[in-house]
């Protein structure tokens, strides 16, 4: 496994408030993220998004459990777990990472935010919940 990759994982999996810089540094300037709710362009843009994940989220937590490399993506298949609503929740995800100069240029994360969001919401969840029986 690429260096760049297992800086990156390790970045991801020890996320903290205190270690987003570590995260940024393993970026490119022009670096680009996109999930179901966003796109964010650059590394501040994204630091911004980690650190608002943490005031919104309690005790946020990734765990990398596959890669797959095929130069220059590398697909990465995770668990994130968090409370959200007292309530705690649980998924998997996959990311489709892009190197570019040994750092990360893109990170694209694909997830059912229906399933795995929208459903553990107040009054709305019940008919997301509905939906993905």
């Amino acid at each position: 496994m690429k260096k760049s990759i297992r800086n990156y994982i390790s970045c991801f999996e020890n996320l903290s408030p205190e270690s987003v810089n570590h995260l940024k540094k393993c970026l490119t300037e022009d670096f680009i993220f996109i999930d179901p709710f966003n796109i964010i362009r650059g590394r501040d843009g994204f630091e911004s998004l980690i650190k608002s994940m943490f005031k919104k989220l309690k005790n946020p937590k990734f765990k990398v459990t596959f890669v797959a490399e095929k130069n220059p993506v590398t697909f990465l298949k995770w668990n994130f777990s968090c409370e959200i609503f007292k309530k705690k929740i649980e998924f998997i995800g996959v990311s489709e990472i892009t190197i570019k100069r040994n750092l990360i240029s893109k990170h694209i994360d694909y997830w059912d935010s229906g399933r795995n969001f929208y459903s553990n919401l107040p009054i709305i969840g019940s008919l997301f919940r509905k939906i993905h029986k």
